[in-house]
């Protein structure tokens, strides 16, 4: 039959039989000095004192000289040993702690971001939003302490990690070559959020360049001074974006049109009940838009909407391979869909495929 407790071999058999046997001398060797072995009630009390003595604490004192040394004796067999054990057994949850640590779930197309900021929770809600259908795994790597995580709640696909995002090792240990996206919020505890943004963004780009495992990851900072917009650029990141700037853009318009703030409010906001902008990417549509002008696509799409009224769909736009984006293109700009273009379309849900 197979040893049920396989840690207990010969040799601790061997030492715990004779610490017990050392035990058990010393403690009849004190009871013996002290004459307790004639009485029952002496017994005891001696019995009670060599057990607070081995707990670590010094009771009456001995009336024989041979007991008092044998009651020391006794002291420090109780101080070496059960410290021995306590150390034992912290090791063993230390370890069991270092062991659950080092275990880092196998992440993969998922969300990071790095360093915290008021603005997190808020694009944190943004994101569950988008991903309900398919959550998605979000990963916050922060240096400093996250305090106020109450308003996330109890999520299983949130991941909170104390570390210093500036470290390639970080990155690599939360497979950020794996990552759908990684976000770049500026830290506001630093005297320079814009420089560790660069910092971070080097970082992701020295993985890109790992050796067998080159891959693009696309990085979207947090730009605080402008004048560091081309900073970031250089560093690697594919997307700045800087709210003063996007804000009066917004105010301009604003007041020039009533409520326009309201539109791009709506348009910035997933929930069931407002349009967001959604990319379909070449084999997400079908073939036969391939060549159509601006013009037929959208009155392909908007027959296709009158057949499914419960998420109607506009078409706004084309991204080129390039990176160009071209919102409603005037017929001199844009002459028919390429193959590679993709569809920029709104709508009220997530759109797989046409």
């Amino acid at each position: 039959m197979e040893n049920p407790l396989p840690w207990l071999n010969i040799r601790l058999r061997v030492a715990l039989i004779g610490l017990g046997g050392l035990l058990g001398s010393l403690i009849f060797l004190l009871l013996w000095s002290e004459g307790a072995l004639t009485s029952p009630s002496a017994t005891w009390t001696t019995l009670e004192n060599a057990i607070i003595t081995l707990i670590g604490e010094y009771p009456d004192k001995p009336k024989t000289v041979p007991g008092q040394v044998f009651q020391l004796l006794l002291f420090i067999f109780g101080t070496f040993v059960f410290g021995a054990i306590v150390g034992k057994f912290s090791s063993f949850f230390v370890t069991q702690a270092l062991s659950q640590e080092s275990r880092v779930k196998p992440f993969n197309d998922h969300i990071i971001i790095c360093n915290w900021n008021e603005k997190a929770v808020a694009i944190i809600h943004q994101l569950l939003q988008a991903n309900r259908s398919q959550p998605r795994d979000i990963v916050i790597i922060s240096a400093s302490e996250i305090e106020d995580q109450t308003d996330l709640g109890d999520r299983p696909n949130i991941y909170f990690v104390q570390a210093d995002p500036t470290h390639h090792a970080t990155l690599e240990k939360h497979r950020a070559l794996q990552a759908k996206a990684i976000i770049l919020l500026a830290d506001e505890d630093t005297d320079g959020p814009d420089e560790k943004n660069a910092l971070i963004a080097l970082a992701v780009k020295h993985l890109e360049q790992t050796p067998g495992q080159e891959k693009d990851i696309h990085v979207i900072a947090e730009l605080v001074k402008l004048n560091r917009h081309r900073h970031l650029k250089e560093a690697g990141v594919d997307e700045v974006i800087s709210a003063r700037e996007y804000s009066s853009g917004i105010i301009a318009q604003s007041a020039l049109f009533v409520n326009m703030s309201v539109v791009y409010q709506q348009l910035l906001t997933y929930s069931d009940d407002t349009n967001e902008f959604y990319f379909l990417e070449p084999g997400k549509y079908p073939p036969q838009l391939v060549g159509m002008s601006f013009c037929a696509m959208s009155e392909w799409i908007s027959e296709y909407s009158a057949a499914h009224p419960r998420n109607p769909i506009l078409l706004m736009g084309i991204k080129r391979p390039s990176g160009e984006i071209l919102l409603n293109p005037r017929t001199c700009d844009f002459t028919g869909l390429g193959r590679d273009d993709t569809l920029i379309v709104m709508a009220f849900q997530h759109i797989d495929s046409l």
